[in-house]
């Protein structure tokens, strides 16, 4: 009996058109948000807000940047702007690192130190390698 093996479960659905449905949440607010500048604020400065809301609702909603989408970009313009661009070291500061020193019990010597090996045992073992080596080469 075969079975279906679902492949792409990580793509998320297309509800309209090829907008997902977080794209298509995104621009009903960005949407409406854009429309509530431009009919509740009198002149140019409300057509001008609802125009830059608009183009941030599709460069947020349409625009991916290295396959990444727009917004991801955003936030990290955002927090690059707001975190200093230098690090300085004041001379006294308090540090909030506590080191701690902890006596362990004296170590063990290994059985590979206190093992003796003689000359020709070691021969015999690289005559052993040897051997078994060119067995395994294949010219």
């Amino acid at each position: 009996m075969r079975y279906k093996v679902p492949h792409n479960i990580d793509m998320q659905d297309r509800i309209i058109g090829p907008l997902t449905m977080i794209q298509f949440i995104e621009a009903v607010i960005g949407g409406g948000l854009a429309y509530v500048c431009i009919a509740s604020i009198p002149g140019f400065f409300g057509k001008f807000l609802g125009i830059i809301f608009g183009l941030l609702t599709v460069a947020i909603v349409l625009v991916k940047i290295n396959e990444r989408p727009f917004i991801h970009f955003l936030l990290s313009l955002i927090q690059f702007i707001k975190n200093p661009k230098q690090r300085s070291w004041h001379r006294g500061a308090e540090s909030s690192l506590n080191i701690e020193i902890i006596k362990s019990a004296p170590k063990k010597k290994s059985a590979l130190a206190t093992k003796h090996v003689d000359k020709s045992q070691i021969e015999d073992l690289a005559r052993k390698v040897d051997s078994e080596g060119y067995k395994n080469i294949k010219t």
